[in-house]
């Protein structure tokens, strides 16, 4: 993850406040996501971001994901980045992330990428940005950051479609939509094991199940 373009961090996350939030609209092929990270713990040795994505691909996953990571302080550095990855789906308990999620890699804008200083307008306003271009397999990746857009310091991102699995991928836009501060965890609960069946949507009739006990 840590060599695409979305994974890359510009911002001193040691220095970022604690509630700090960042919204964004999400484009895959024709459909539209919103997604939102927040930097919502942090103590003497990591960080805690959440980012829940709505909409779109997630209606077939009880509407909501929310993705919970524990992270060294400085992730760009650190042997081992991300010290827990958890995950809930709808209103499903929490449970740990798969470990290929678990194994996250982060690392700061190459400088030898650098197209300029842009200033680009978004749903957020206008941001003066350092804009970013890197070729992959597939083609040409873009990223717009800002030290100013806490806790991310994305403002832009557009990749190009892929392969992957035989399939051919959509591309994705993502562009920032606001930004604020006061959020609050809202993984609270422990995680439990990894459950594909959960990953895969297998919740649905789980619920129905439970709507029947009710009755």
């Amino acid at each position: 993850v840590g060599s695409t373009p979305g994974n890359d961090t510009s911002i001193d996350l040691k220095k970022v406040e604690v509630g700090s939030w960042a919204s964004y609209s999400l484009k895959v092929g024709e459909g539209t996501m919103s997604t939102k990270t927040a930097l919502v713990a942090r103590d003497a040795s990591s960080v805690t971001m959440e980012t829940s994505v709505e909409g779109g691909m997630m209606a077939m996953m009880g509407g909501k994901m929310t993705m919970k990571v524990v992270m060294d302080p400085d992730p760009t550095t650190a042997a081992k980045p991300v010290k827990q990855a958890v995950m809930q789906i709808g209103d499903q308990d929490p449970m740990l992330a798969p470990e290929t999620m678990q194994a996250q890699k982060y690392s700061k804008p190459d400088p030898s990428t650098l197209v300029g200083k842009e200033t680009i307008k978004v749903a957020a306003g206008s941001f003066k940005t350092a804009h970013y271009r890197t070729k992959t397999e597939n083609g040409t990746a873009d990223v717009w950051v800002s030290e100013d857009v806490l806790p991310t310091g994305l403002v832009k991102l557009s990749t190009p479609p892929m392969q992957a699995g035989g399939q051919q991928m959509p591309g994705m836009i993502m562009e920032l939509a606001a930004t604020g501060k006061g959020a609050k965890p809202t993984i609270t609960k422990p995680a439990g094991p990894f459950d594909p069946q959960k990953m895969m949507g297998g919740m649905a009739p789980a619920k129905a199940g439970k709507k029947k006990a009710k009755k």
